[in-house]
């Protein structure tokens, strides 16, 4: 023991500590000529630097995907429903990420599948093949799909979720067109999904565009009117409300996967739209639906305001200036839609808009706007998270007016008054509905159960007073 106050004396060690070596692989990795450091190799070495650049590999955004009920009910149908293609077939996924889409396939039936993904988020994927006994059918493969080499000469089905936002931004119908044309057997070959539309529609919607755009004529007192401008040249990425819809729905691009080419991802088309009611266009909304045609069955999915949400959303442009419309007239002008700069950037587009009003032999131009679609990964997850707010907001809401009613039940209660029961209403989940009880009524979207109140046995025959 020693003394208080007294130094201690340093323990000796037996042995040195042994020298930290890296081996080259390790060393290649911590630098770059670049940003002074390399991407891992490896999920499990990742830091959040690599993070950055493989967005893919994040558990939130790989959640985020596989949280889309709508989207993976829709892949899982048009392979489980059509077995009878899949069976004994060699499949290539495109983009495979945790391989969800090449497990269907391989309990599907089929023979071969080459799961193929840049991105080190296959650490996992060949994990969870392997934890589900599929490591002798599913082949994962590292590497862009331009540059690697498949095993075999020819593949009889391409699966990928090739959909990008609005349809064609951040896509992958590229990467679809260059597998389909090198390994897609000609005769037979099937692609799933294989066909889509593109749709727009006016849409009222002041409230998301003063939160984006107008608000930055004002900030604490401040003019920040140039930052205005550049707000209004982006889309947003949103849930749209069918109560917003202004007007009838248009189709502005039709895509089969099997005859498109590079050229067909770009578009310029005229189109008309009906106004349903009266009030402000705000901007347009443009979303899209997807098919599986080889089904024997119709297979399809719809990202429009009226159905359950995607993770795609809709996407917002919105006008520089409202424009207001009466019910049951006509507006029509040109839409285009293009990458920008050489080749086939889909991950950089931008989209080109003019809406006219009156008579066709006096047209009166009405808006005209110019908007760029940047790569936005860290944008759409922001939103994704604004709309959850928004939903939990909502939610809030109703429990805060139920409590509120309540409270103004009580009180007419105290004052003998007359009041209305109260409905209790569950809201349908439309893949997962429960089973309707005899004692429940359906009204459109909801089911209100009718409490029933059972008689006790002890009270059946009670005494008198």
């Amino acid at each position: 023991m020693t003394r208080r106050g007294s130094a201690r004396k340093p323990v000796q060690l037996s042995t040195p500590p042994k020298a930290v070596t890296k081996t080259p692989k390790q060393q290649k990795m911590c630098r770059s000529p670049k940003f002074g450091h390399l991407s891992a190799e490896s999920v499990y070495t990742m830091t959040s630097r690599d993070f950055q650049t493989d967005t893919n590999a994040h558990v939130e955004i790989i959640a985020e995907h596989l949280k889309d009920i709508s989207c993976i009910n829709f892949f899982q149908a048009a392979i489980m429903h059509n077995k009878h293609l899949f069976r004994g077939r060699t499949v290539l996924d495109i983009g495979c990420g945790v391989g969800i889409l090449s497990l269907f396939a391989a309990k599907a039936g089929a023979a071969q599948v080459y799961a193929v993904d840049s991105s080190n988020v296959l650490d996992y994927t060949k994990q969870i093949v392997s934890d589900n006994g599929y490591a002798d059918v599913i082949h994962v493969i590292k590497g862009s799909i331009e540059k690697i080499e498949l095993p075999v000469k020819n593949v009889d089905i391409i699966i990928c979720n090739w959909l990008g936002y609005s349809m064609l931004f951040q896509a992958a119908c590229n990467l679809v067109i260059y597998a389909r044309d090198k390994w897609l057997k000609k005769e037979n070959g099937i692609i799933l999904p294989d066909v889509a539309k593109l749709f727009m529609a006016a849409i009222e919607d002041s409230k998301s565009k003063n939160d984006r755009v107008e608000w930055w004529n004002d900030v604490y007192g401040i003019n920040m009117k140039c930052v205005r401008d550049f707000a209004l040249s982006e889309p947003s990425f949103q849930l749209v409300q069918p109560k917003q819809l202004l007007s009838t729905q248009f189709g502005i691009k039709y895509l089969n996967m099997h005859t498109a080419t590079k050229e067909d991802l770009k578009f310029r088309c005229k189109y008309m739209l009906e106004m349903r009611r009266s009030g402000y266009v705000d901007g347009i909304t443009t979303y899209f639906q997807v098919f599986f045609t080889k089904s024997h069955t119709p297979m399809g999915l719809s990202t429009d305001p009226c159905v359950w949400r995607t993770h795609w959303m809709q996407a917002v442009f919105f006008l520089d200036k409202p424009v207001y419309v009466n019910a049951g007239e006509l507006y029509y002008g040109g839409i285009e839609m293009q990458s920008v700069g050489p080749g086939c950037d889909l991950n950089n587009m931008e989209l080109g808009f003019e809406m006219f009003s009156g008579d066709p032999s006096h047209l009166q131009l009405e808006a005209e706007m110019h908007w760029k679609l940047k790569p936005h990964a860290v944008i759409v997850q922001d939103q994704i998270e604004e709309n959850k707010s928004k939903e939990l907001n909502m939610k809030e809401e109703t429990i805060n007016n139920d409590q509120h009613k309540s409270k103004e039940m009580e009180k007419n209660l105290m004052t003998n008054k007359n009041v209305d029961s109260p409905k209790i209403f569950v809201k349908i989940d439309k893949d997962k509905s429960p089973p309707i009880s005899p004692t429940s009524v359906v009204i459109g979207d909801y089911t209100y159960p009718c409490l029933v109140m059972k008689k006790s046995k002890k009270m059946k025959h009670a005494k008198k007073g």
